[in-house]
């Protein structure tokens, strides 16, 4: 089976598109990478898809709107991605754009029609595959373990780090499923990009400006005490938790003490970095030790963040995905490639023990041409 997997994440950067093969072994099949592509939001749907993840007052009709022109362009991008294979993708699951996770009050909501991924592509679409495991009484998150046990079982005790608007680590003491640990440690991109758009940058790109900073000790210190960080596995957070907010009291805090814009991003990344390497600790089963954490995502370009990680965590060994075969920045599409072939199949693909869900269920909607 050919799968192609589509993932736009809380930065709201563009569509992220990977497709891989997958052989029919139910037990541990296996799978290959085939290729990988991105593209970029246009500005205006970007602007839109920030404002409602904001929750500035959005309407439901804002909404719908939202809704349907996110599906035109996973459509666009699905096709021109398709068109450049060599095989017909056999289902396309499209995670779409998490506009609101409440995990604490049981509620999700991924825009992105996939009627019209399906509509215009012929292909089998899969979508919303957080409600099933929600409805089991999980938490929606995360959901990319799953692709990280079938891929990377066989390479156990290993940890993945996932360094995307949201950071998430993911422990595999052993083969087993039921041992896979999984959640979210915090901020990543998205509060780096938050606090760079206050100094009038997009982004930092490659953490430049963070390594010219210097890291304000009161600032730090009173984001880490965050309730989120204390809490205990599983959990999973959003930017409900580490958006505007936190980026405007970070920035404010290290300014009223006379720092720069570079000062609050070096801040930020060491947050990023001790919040990882204290939850990895914390979470850690007895007597593991494990043989590397492999880093993913947006962040596994920002040489600055990837620096203070291998500080924080050592030392314990730091790659970084490419070196497995896979592009750190497909990750997660890869992720949900996967995901969208188990449930073609009706096969289980969320993990209780990373969720929180009563039971393991094969969760998405499916969509016919």
């Amino acid at each position: 089976m050919i799968a192609v997997g589509m993932m736009s994440g809380t930065s709201a950067d563009g569509i992220d598109l990977a497709a891989v093969s997958i052989d029919d072994d139910t037990s541990r099949p296996r799978v290959r990478f085939l290729a990988t592509a991105h593209h970029d939001y246009p500005a205006e749907l970007r602007d839109r898809v920030l404002r409602a993840a904001s929750h500035d007052a959005a309407t439901a009709a804002d909404l719908a709107i939202l809704h349907a022109a996110l599906g035109d362009a996973y459509a666009d991008a699905a096709r021109a991605f398709i068109s450049a294979l060599d095989g017909r993708p056999d289902v396309i699951a499209v995670h779409g754009q998490t506009v609101a996770h409440l995990p604490d009050r049981h509620a999700t909501l991924q825009l992105g029609d996939a009627s019209r991924v399906a509509l215009r592509t012929g292909v089998a679409t899969v979508s919303d595959f957080r409600s099933a495991d929600i409805a089991a009484g999980g938490e929606g998150a995360p959901l990319v373990p799953f692709g990280d046990h079938v891929l990377f079982a066989d390479r156990a005790p290993i940890a993945l780090l996932n360094l995307g608007g949201i950071a998430n680590l993911t422990l595999i003491s052993s083969a087993r499923a039921e041992d896979v640990i999984a959640f979210d440690t915090g901020p990543a991109n998205m509060l780096s990009d938050l606090i760079a758009q206050r100094g009038g940058e997009r982004f930092d790109d490659a953490g430049r400006t963070a390594a010219r900073g210097r890291v304000d000790d009161t600032a730090l210190h009173e984001a880490l005490a965050h309730p989120y960080f204390a809490r205990r596995a599983p959990k999973s957070t959003g930017r409900e938790d580490f958006g505007a907010t936190v980026a405007d009291a970070l920035f404010a805090r290290v300014t009223r003490n006379g720092g720069s814009p570079g000062d609050a991003l070096a801040t930020a990344i060491v947050l990023t970095a001790r919040t990882v390497a204290e939850a990895l600790a914390r979470e850690t089963p007895g007597g593991v030790r494990w043989r590397e954490l492999v880093i993913a995502g947006g962040g596994a370009h920002n040489s600055t963040l990837v620096s203070r990680l291998r500080e924080a965590v050592a030392p314990i060994p730091v790659r970084t995905m490419d070196e497995l075969g896979i592009p750190s920045s497909a990750r997660e599409a890869v992720a949900f490639a996967i995901l969208g072939a188990f449930r073609m199949r009706g096969l289980a693909n969320t993990l209780p023990s990373a969720t929180g869900a009563s039971r393991a269920v094969s969760g998405g909607a499916i969509h016919r041409p």
